[in-house]
């Protein structure tokens, strides 16, 4: 019982030893496996075993007739002679004892049964050969070597079972047949138990190494279970990294075709306009074109301008979304203000195309909000004017309505236009996608309006949903935080008759420039344009092509006591750039106003122009009403007073005020 506690034991630190990283379920499954293992191997060890010792018996049996003839010769009585009974014994009981098991072990290899009777037949065996030579002493030790081969079944049972059969056999024969085991013809009843104690020593030694042995074979069991484990688990990663790799190389090749047709898309929504403002360019200098013609050709040319601008900044506001760096504000919106500006900017469009626009609310709204006025109205322009675009003869509303509570707020367009299928809505919010192909060709666009928008939505705090049937109309929902609303007051009415005349866009009314200005500008038709706008407005301009020679000026004009009321300094030129240029006359005192001119649209462009001194920021193409009135503003302002203005302001310069007016893009 003590050997069968070692091997329970050796068994218990064997399944202990390994530690899977997949935690205990993974442990439980290698334990599992590695029983399954530790059977597998017992099974066939005993399998083995039952068929070598079956053979085993067979020999022994030839060996006993053998030993039988050689040890016991013929005997002979007068002319008779007689076969001597060992050599029978040998031939029949030998004959018993191996082709019993051996038959057993043909037909029920491994069982325990066939075990237990190979044990019994061994130990007979060994009895009988102590038998035919008479008890020597030297047969006495296939005993010790029988236990030995009985030993390699791993299973103390076994072994019991043969220490059992040697002791009885030593005690019945060594008490009445003493001479057929111990040699000596008087009986000796306690001699069998030496015997059994050599045998019972020899089982301690064995059963010692039985308990390793299965020890060593559940270790490697758990290491074979471990391993198979980590094969699958290595499998199951390569598969999955297979699938990943597809599912990429599918997605990589999606993205590409379709950027693939938003760059057809791009060369098409950038072609098409400058194919006008080029052939209508053309058209204005003909010496044969009427004041009428020339007119129409400058409207084209300044339609498709704004167009063509209006695809530049989608491009530049998604790359900027994309990569995290678009900032937004956080200032007081009127929200009627806001639905003013929307109805003025698209109510001309709608009335084009056939359409009614209407604008609504559901008490309460508030008289205003907190949030990014640009980047908001953005987002509504963008969703009016696709409703505007994708409807004919008939009615785009717009409705507020605010979430006091929950301080949202959300615009619903709602239009009776052409709508959309299942399968266009589920590819809606895709960038460089729009509801097909044909959407395109028929309207324009780039696919990217209402990807920035909801992207918009995101980042101010919201989001945009959106709902659609084909021939009926879509709606869209777009919601954004309010910011606190304690104290603020409700709109009571919301009259926008008055609102639908078409928006301004001539410079009467505008406040004069009176003043000297310096312009420093590389670009020839740049400095044209820029300096005819200033003249209109009443300003006397300085021209200097390149930085170095607006430092120059510019300190000649303090030197000569008639300062320049304001710089406008374009940031990349040659010989040395606006950014050197304004340093080098902060380095030296200047004291004036400058404001930086570029079209670098970018938000980092913002904070190197403010760093290197420049009191404001303009970006190309200029808007000329939002142009002159900040140039006015700043006009021979003390630093001072106009910086700390403009740093409040320096993310919305003039491209934001010109981008509400762009069409908008779906």
């Amino acid at each position: 019982m003590t050997s069968n506690a070692s091997c329970n034991a050796a068994a218990d630190r064997a399944r202990a030893a390994p530690v899977e990283p997949g935690g205990h379920a993974a442990g439980c499954d290698v334990g599992r496996r590695a029983a399954e293992l530790f059977e597998s191997a017992r099974d066939r060890t005993f399998r083995q075993t039952d068929r070598a010792l079956a053979v085993l018996l067979i020999v022994q049996w030839l060996a006993a007739i053998a030993a039988s003839f050689w040890i016991s010769p013929y005997t002979w009585i007068g002319s008779r002679s007689a076969l001597h009974v060992h050599v029978l014994a040998a031939i029949f009981l030998g004959g018993l004892f191996a082709s019993l098991p051996a038959a057993l072990a043909l037909a029920r290899p491994g069982a325990a049964v066939t075990r237990q009777l190979i044990a019994v037949s061994q130990m007979l065996f060994s009895a009988l050969l102590i038998h035919v030579s008479g008890g020597r002493i030297e047969t006495h030790f296939h005993v010790f070597g029988s236990l030995a081969f009985l030993a390699y079944y791993r299973d103390w049972r076994v072994l019991a079972t043969a220490t059992v059969v040697v002791a009885l056999d030593h005690f019945v024969r060594g008490v009445f047949w003493p001479l057929s085991v111990f040699g000596t013809a008087a009986p000796e009843w306690w001699r069998w138990l030496e015997h059994a104690g050599w045998v019972v020593f020899e089982d301690s030694v064995l059963l010692v190494g039985i308990s390793r042995g299965l020890a060593e074979m559940r270790l490697l069991a758990t290491r074979q279970a471990t391993l198979e484990r980590s094969k699958a688990e290595v499998e199951n990663v390569v598969e999955e990294r297979t699938r990943e790799l597809v599912v990429a190389r599918q997605a990589a090749e999606a993205a590409s075709q379709a950027k693939s047709a938003f760059l057809a898309n791009m060369s098409h929504e950038i072609r098409t306009p400058m194919t006008a403002i080029l052939g209508f360019t053309d058209l204005l200098i003909e010496p044969s074109a009427t004041a009428s013609d020339r007119l129409d050709a400058a409207q084209t040319i300044r339609r498709n301008g704004s167009h063509l601008l209006a695809v530049i900044n989608d491009i530049l506001d998604i790359s900027r979304i994309e990569a995290g760096r678009l900032q937004l504000e956080h200032l007081p919106v009127g929200t009627r203000e806001l639905l003013v500006d929307v109805v003025k900017l698209l109510s001309e469009r709608a009335v084009q195309r056939g359409n009614k626009l209407v604008v609504k609310f559901t008490p309460p709204l508030p008289d205003r909000i907190t949030s990014d006025p640009v980047r908001l109205k953005q987002a509504l322009v963008n969703l009016v004017g696709n409703a505007v675009k994708f409807t004919e003869n008939g009615t785009i509303c717009v409705t507020a309505s605010c979430d006091v509570a929950a301080q949202m707020i959300t615009f619903q367009v709602s239009d009776t236009g052409i709508g959309m299928t299942p399968g266009q809505m589920a590819r809606l919010f895709e960038p460089f996608g729009q509801a097909d192909a044909s959407t395109t060709r028929r309207f324009g666009g780039t696919g990217l309006g209402l990807v920035i928008t909801r992207r918009l939505a995101e980042l101010l705090g919201g989001h945009l949903s959106a709902e659609s049937k084909q021939g009926i109309g879509s709606t869209f929902a777009l919601r954004v935080a309010t910011g606190p609303l304690e104290g603020v007051p409700t709109i009571q009415s919301l009259d926008i008759s008055t609102l639908l005349a078409s928006h301004p866009d001539a410079l009467d009314g505008l406040p004069g420039i009176s003043g000297r200005v310096l312009l420093v500008e590389d670009g020839p038709d740049n400095q044209r344009l820029i300096s005819h706008v200033l003249r209109r407005a009443g300003a006397t301009v300085t021209i200097a092509d390149n930085g170095e020679l607006g430092v120059r000026l510019a300190l000649d004009a303090v030197a000569h006591k008639q300062p320049f009321g304001l710089i406008l300094m374009d940031m990349q030129m040659p010989i040395m750039d606006g950014y050197a240029a304004t340093e080098e006359l902060r380095r030296r005192g200047y004291e004036g106003q400058i404001v930086a001119l570029t079209a670098h649209a970018m938000k980092g462009e913002v904070d190197r122009c403010l760093a290197a001194g420049c009191d404001f920021y303009l970006s190309k193409p200029i808007d000329r009403r939002t142009f002159v009135s900040e140039v006015a503003a700043r006009m021979d302002k003390p630093r001072s007073c106009a910086s700390g203005q403009s740093h409040g302001e320096h993310r919305r310069p003039a491209g934001a005020h010109r981008r509400d007016a762009d069409a908008p893009r779906d």
